[in-house]
């Protein structure tokens, strides 16, 4: 499905690459000064006129016409709204004014042509300790049709979704859930976190659907911060969508767009080519992250995704502004028969995948050694192309069915500016090699004291600008994103600016060597 929304990929690369060279002889004092950390989210730095209309968000969302009713939101709990939100909806749509207050709620149903203007100041807290959802945009597959034509919005400046209880730490809770949705816009509001587990916002694929498609399609996420993130998620994680723009986006901590397109029940409903997923004809501009892993990453797993396209992306005290992952495809101890807890039984669930293969000439089937999946819980192993393109037992094939190593469409990086920090970057222990040895003092190591395993995650300086682990071609994985108007700035001597599948590392240190701490959250 394409709509008439959409802006064809040549013309956004002819656009991109007379832009680029505008904005190479347009820099001013006062574009540099927009690079502090201090920028405000709806900061712009000026693109040429034709640029500037690729990421136009009325390509992307129409809003509402006047002629919809205005209403007044009196009540306080989920329940109210709900019934609220669902009666506008039955009467043929509204706008729903939501006073200033702080408010606790859980599973709000937006509903079709009903639009949330929440007054600035306003601040909306999870419902109890086991609320798992905040906002839902279509996200139910109870539901008996898709959504359109909803907006959330910070009227008279932002209103603060805060997650920050404890009680969510390493926990699951999406503050919005975007799924079977139709035109919809998500505008100027804050996210205050204590490292929640899952992206806070969550463009999903709706399992368990009559839909061949169920995802979101024509979309503007806008003027939007986080802040303390959790390192494994995020602002922003895509699995399933289409025709949509993130414009003014912050996280702290963790990755704020991560286009990341890995889920379970989209796994399951795939892999025999039953349904569609994946991502396509993404936009964004002006993507900031301090103090995280990364503000952009691209990550297909088994998924066959469509072009993105991004301009103007900032990185302050990260581990890099773009993480570009190869695609593969991995097998799970789904029978939970071997141990987490040591690396004797990690072996073992190696040696076990090894032998549902058969390959030639003393090929392995497996890539690298096994990782901890689902908080630690249960082993995970990437398959060699070997393996991936070798015929299937019923082991392999009941958990990957047809699937091979995902993709990306050619995609282009635009405006990219690195600015390095000697500390408070967050860095994968298979990136600690690429920081020069003379910075290894700088590195922390938080144990378990974030309550995740050791080794999930180190703290120090930034390491780069790019971290490609494709090879330049586009097969098995691998996918070309293409980076271009790079500023490296403030890195020491002796750090690589783009680190690429076959670069060496700068440093072989022991990872046991460097410094333990107990973080704060």
């Amino acid at each position: 499905m394409k709509t008439q929304k959409f802006i064809h990929l040549n013309t956004v690369k002819s656009l991109l690459m007379s832009s680029l060279i505008a904005l190479f002889y347009s820099c001013s004092p006062q574009e540099e000064m927009l690079l502090n950390e201090q920028t405000n989210a709806e900061a712009s730095l000026p693109l040429s006129s034709t640029l500037s209309d690729a990421f136009n968000s009325s390509n992307f969302y129409s809003s509402p016409s006047g002629n919809l009713p205005k209403l007044t939101f009196n009540g306080s709990t989920s329940a109210s709204l709900n019934t609220f939100i669902k009666n506008a909806s039955n009467d043929g749509g509204a706008v729903i004014t939501i006073p200033k207050a702080t408010y606790k709620w859980n599973d709000i149903l937006l509903q079709s042509n009903v639009h949330l203007e929440i007054e600035a100041g306003t601040i909306i807290q999870p419902e109890s300790n086991s609320t798992r959802r905040i906002f839902n945009l279509g996200g139910n597959s109870s539901n008996n049709s898709r959504i359109e034509n909803v907006s959330i919005e910070g009227v008279g400046g932002r209103f603060t979704v805060d997650i920050s209880d404890p009680a969510f730490t390493n926990n699951n809770l999406v503050a919005f859930r975007v799924g079977r949705v139709d035109n919809f816009k998500l505008f100027s509001f804050d996210i205050e976190d204590r490292r929640s587990s899952v992206a806070s916002i969550c463009l999903v694929y709706v399992g368990n659907t009559n839909e061949t498609r169920p995802w979101a399609t024509n979309g503007v996420i806008q003027g939007i911060t986080q802040y303390n993130a959790h390192t494994g998620y995020g602002l922003v994680q895509c699995y399933s969508a289409e025709n949509i723009l993130f414009k003014n986006i912050i996280c702290h901590g963790g990755v704020t767009l991560r286009l990341e397109t890995d889920d379970k029940v989209m796994k399951e409903e795939i892999k025999f080519g039953a349904k569609e997923a994946g991502v396509d004809q993404i936009f964004a501009s002006n993507v900031r992250c301090t103090n995280g892993i990364s503000p952009l990453m691209f990550s297909p797993h088994f998924m066959k995704n469509g072009s993105v396209t991004v301009d103007r992306v900032v990185a302050n005290g990260c581990a890099f502004a773009v993480r570009v992952e190869q695609g593969f495809v991995e097998l799970f101890d789904v029978d939970y028969q071997f141990s987490t807890a040591n690396n004797t039984e990690r072996d073992k669930f190696k040696a076990f995948i090894e032998s549902q293969f058969n390959l030639s000439n003393g090929q392995s089937a497996t890539s690298g050694n096994p990782y901890k999946r689902n908080n630690g819980t249960q082993w995970a192993v990437r398959l060699s192309a070997a393996a991936i393109n070798a015929p299937r037992n019923a082991y392999v094939s009941n958990q990957l069915g047809n699937l091979m190593a995902g993709e990306f469409a050619t995609s282009y990086v635009s405006d990219i500016t690195a600015n390095y920090r000697n500390n408070g970057a967050k860095i994968k222990q298979a990136h600690l090699g690429y920081i020069p040895c003379s910075e290894w003092s700088r590195l922390l190591n938080p144990t378990t004291s974030l309550g995740m395993f050791n080794g999930f995650e180190y703290h120090g300086p930034s390491v780069a600008l790019s971290v490609d682990n494709t090879n330049g071609t586009s097969n098995n994985g691998n996918y070309i994103i293409q980076l271009s108007g790079q500023q490296f700035s403030g890195f020491p001597s002796g750090h690589i600016q783009n680190i690429k599948n076959n670069t060496g590392k700068l440093c072989n240190n022991n990872v046991n060597s460097i410094t333990t701490y107990v973080a704060e959250f």
